[in-house]
């Protein structure tokens, strides 16, 4: 039995038509009728993917003397989506965008309580507002950011889920993307690598203004600004973290190198765990610890702190795994 009787024989055993096959494959329903008639034969790729699609051995195919199926027991296959240069092109775009967005919730995050700050230095200095409004005017701004926030993560993440498949590593790259991928990414890493060592810059120099006005015994008023302005530097560098790691995360995820490598998305999902007990925890603290003491301008140091403890856990799990 030759290719062209297999192919027309196991199509017609799926119960599918030649619409139907050629959608799966993703070519035209002419090159199929080809296939099926022998006035044309598939390239390897396209030999490798009808394998993987009927569920059968590549030698059944190629070997003429090969006249009953041999299926490779691979069921799971079957549910392999296969990644098109436009899917692939729309995953990109639509991540970028995600990264964007989840960026600005966390900036929202992180300055939720600089108006609170300023304010409570205001009244505190006798200018124009009492503290008990000044208080209630800030605590309001924090929730309404922190609530527009969480709105951002979630709408983000809704619009995400579509490429849900691509976490579970359930695709296959059409032939030739995992080359423009590549080139992609390596385009990219300048653009990377310059951005996150302009993020650790900030992060390391943003707290001298703040020293500064300490050693020379600097008024309220003026610490308080600073420590605004120490959260707005820290907002600057996590807009940069955030963006260009989603997309660098996302050519690592179609490839499925670095941290989405099978191993290392174990390991993450551990750090996930941890993580979603950890964090709610100092968020706990950091907000009852500074509506307790209403000193804003102390209690923020829990937020870098926490995140040091945080990345020295998660190091010590990777450790641990390896």
């Amino acid at each position: 039995m030759i290719l062209a009787e297999k192919i027309l024989s196991l199509r017609k055993s799926n119960g599918w038509s030649q619409e139907e096959l050629a959608e799966k494959m993703n070519v035209s329903r002419q090159s199929i009728s080809k296939w099926e008639s022998a006035a044309a034969i598939p390239d390897i790729n396209r030999i490798l993917e009808l394998a993987r699609l009927f569920g059968v051995t590549t030698d059944y195919l190629l070997k003429d003397d090969f006249e009953t199926a041999v299926y490779s027991g691979a069921d799971e296959t079957e549910n392999y989506i296969r990644v098109s240069l436009q899917e692939m092109n729309d995953f990109l775009k639509n991540n970028a965008t995600y990264g964007s967005r989840i960026a600005l919730g966390a900036i929202l995050c992180i300055l939720s309580p600089v108006l609170l700050i300023v304010l409570s230095a205001v009244s505190r200095a006798g200018i124009a507002i009492t503290e008990r409004a000044a208080s209630g005017i800030g605590i309001m701004t924090v929730f309404l950011m922190v609530a527009g926030a969480v709105a951002i993560f979630i709408i983000s993440s809704a619009k995400m889920e579509r490429f849900e498949y691509l976490e579970n590593g359930n695709f296959e790259l059409e032939y030739g993307l995992s080359g423009i991928i590549k080139e992609k990414r390596a385009a990219f890493e300048k653009t990377h690598v310059q951005r996150t060592a302009l993020g650790v810059v900030l992060c390391i120099l943003c707290p001298i203004p703040l020293i500064v006005a300490g050693i020379f015994r600097a008024s309220n008023m003026t610490l308080s600004c600073f420590t605004a302005l120490l959260l707005a530097v820290v907002s600057v560098a996590v807009y940069l973290f955030i963006t260009v790691g989603t997309i660098k995360g996302g050519y690592d995820q179609l490839l499925r190198e670095g941290e989405f490598e099978p191993k290392e998305q174990e390991r993450a999902k551990r750090v996930s765990k941890f993580a979603g007990v950890y964090w709610p925890i100092v968020v706990a603290f950091y907000l009852g610890w500074s509506f307790l003491t209403n000193n804003w301008g102390i209690t923020w140091v829990v937020l870098p702190i926490a995140a040091l403890i945080f990345a020295g856990v998660s190091s010590i799990l990777h450790s641990l795994e390896r």
